[in-house]
């Protein structure tokens, strides 16, 4: 199948030219995407591996640590990485994860682009065009694949097994694929617990659909040879016998520490795929065909598996759009199994529908290209990206800050990013509680838009100007916010000088 793959690709212009294209959006996304998008991201992966490493670390300020409920796997992934890093000389946390951002998102990038065309490859080479289009340029996707998160690592390491499972189903003598097959299943459930249901589907497709029941117990097997490993993982770092999923489903469904965090219906997450698959109102048309082929070809192992994922979340009370990233890639792809319906709609339909699905596809088309530049340009973490360009500000010299309310080395709730400060020494961060107690002496001030927005002319007034910010484009748009007397976007930062 891949040789296919490979021919597909070198016998057309088009393919290659989007899946050129896709992959320098790929490499910009990952070199600007600074940051995190959600603390656990940060805290129960980088503090937890800085834990493990007895290095400074921010580790004890999350319950999950003594909870105990965080699977360490990819925090091990993390900390050899680290030591790898340090055998090149790569000690700097912002240069470690920008490649470490690169690695994973070229990855992701290379696994799901053959996925969907190997899946494809039966349909007419227009609609192979177009799932890819969906796939490289719909504006969230580049974004989201180079989250070192359990999201995306989850997914990579699922949908490539399924994938690889599927390609090799005719084999008739594979036991030791097999058992490998359900060892790097066990691998996805521990990166993400929440897989259990994607991995239920796949169980409930080898019985119903696929029907090759001796390939069942070496699968099953594998994964508990994974379920081994990952258990004596979690006691090298809680140094005591603990079996996380249980941990993690006591604390979170049964004391219902989920909950707790807010519950939404299952319309939140029909909202996010309609929104993330092409920019409205495109995505309802493709999200409604995609629905079609999910009816259609329910006997798919990508498709199974992606609805159980869905749906099983739709039961879970808590909610946030992060916890359906890892079905983000493949959504193209079952767009693209609905896309020769679509196609066969527009070609019958009349003249009239014909011109308004032209009108929608410009304005979605236009609009998702104007969000790609947005999300390309964007950093993760408007305060993580501040903090480094303040390292590069002032590298070699000696400089104090004063901070109001709280540093760029903190989250918006005060929860020290000790991962990143502990690179940058010369900077001393002195927090002052509000404008009032800065003083003739003190040369930089640095604060968020929203902690100075009312204090603006009081800094004016002292002779401060404004000399870097977190986003040029993101303060701009604030300070017209503001004029409106519109809610502004949070944490965006300012570094102001005094004027001798």
């Amino acid at each position: 199948m891949f040789k296919e793959v490979t021919k597909t690709i070198l016998q057309n212009r088009n393919l290659q030219i989007v899946l050129l294209a896709g992959l320098v959006i790929q490499v910009i996304t990952a070199i600007t995407a600074v940051g995190f998008f959600h603390p656990d991201q940060h805290f129960q992966l980088l503090e937890f591996s800085s834990f493990q490493l007895q290095k400074e670390n921010s580790a004890h300020v999350v319950w999950e640590l003594k909870a105990m409920i965080r699977p360490t796997l990819q925090v091990y992934l993390f900390s050899g990485y680290t030591i790898i890093c340090g055998w090149f000389k790569l000690n700097d946390p912002y240069a470690q994860m920008t490649v470490l951002r690169l690695i994973l998102g070229i990855l992701v990038f290379v696994v799901f682009n053959i996925i969907t065309i190997a899946y494809l490859l039966k349909e007419k080479t227009k609609v192979i065009f177009y799932a890819l289009l969906l796939l490289n340029f719909s504006f969230c996707f580049p974004y989201v694949r180079t989250l070192f998160s359990s999201e995306i690592l989850s997914s990579l390491v699922f949908f490539g097994t399924v994938y690889w499972y599927d390609m090799r189903k005719n084999k008739l003598k594979d036991f030791p694929f097999l058992i490998f097959a359900g060892f790097l299943l066990s691998l996805s459930f521990y990166f993400r617990f929440q897989f259990g249901f994607a991995i239920a589907g796949f169980g409930l497709w080898m019985l119903i659909f696929e029907r090759k029941y001796h390939k069942i117990l070496p699968v099953a097997f594998g994964f508990i040879i994974g379920v081994a490993l990952n258990a004596y993982l979690d006691y090298g770092f809680y140094h005591q016998w603990v079996f996380t999923p249980y941990q993690y489903y006591y604390s979170n469904i049964v004391q219902g520490k989920a909950a707790s965090f807010g519950t939404s219906s299952f319309l939140v997450y029909i909202a996010v795929l309609v929104a993330v698959i092409a920019a409205p109102p495109l995505g309802i048309i493709l999200f409604w065909y995609g629905i079609k082929a999910t009816v259609k070809n329910i006997n798919h192992p990508i498709i199974i598996t992606t609805l159980f994922f869905v749906v099983g979340h739709c039961f879970v009370g808590h909610k946030e759009e992060r916890f359906l990233y890892p079905v983000f890639n493949v959504l193209p792809l079952i767009v693209g199994l609905g896309l020769p319906y679509l196609l066969q709609f527009y070609d019958n339909c009349k003249t009239w529908l014909r011109y308004v699905i032209n009108g929608i596809l410009v304005f979605s088309v236009s609009l998702n290209i104007f969000l790609l530049i947005v999300f390309m340009v964007t950093p993760y973490s408007q305060t993580v990206y501040f903090s480094y360009l303040l390292k590069e500000k002032f590298k070699g010299t000696t400089t104090p800050i004063y901070c109001i309310q709280r540093t760029p080395f903190e989250t918006e709730s005060g929860l020290p990013l000790t991962f990143y400060r502990q690179s940058v020494h010369n900077i001393a961060l002195k927090k002052i509680d509000s404008v009032g107690a800065i003083k003739d002496k003190n040369l930089y001030v640095t604060t968020t838009f929203n902690q100075s927005r009312d204090d603006k002319f009081k800094l004016d007034s002292l002779g401060y100007k404004q000399v870097a910010y977190s986003s040029g484009l993101l303060w701009g748009i604030n300070e017209f916010l503001y004029s409106k007397n519109i809610n502004s976007i949070n944490d965006i930062w300012v570094l102001y000088k005094k004027d001798k």
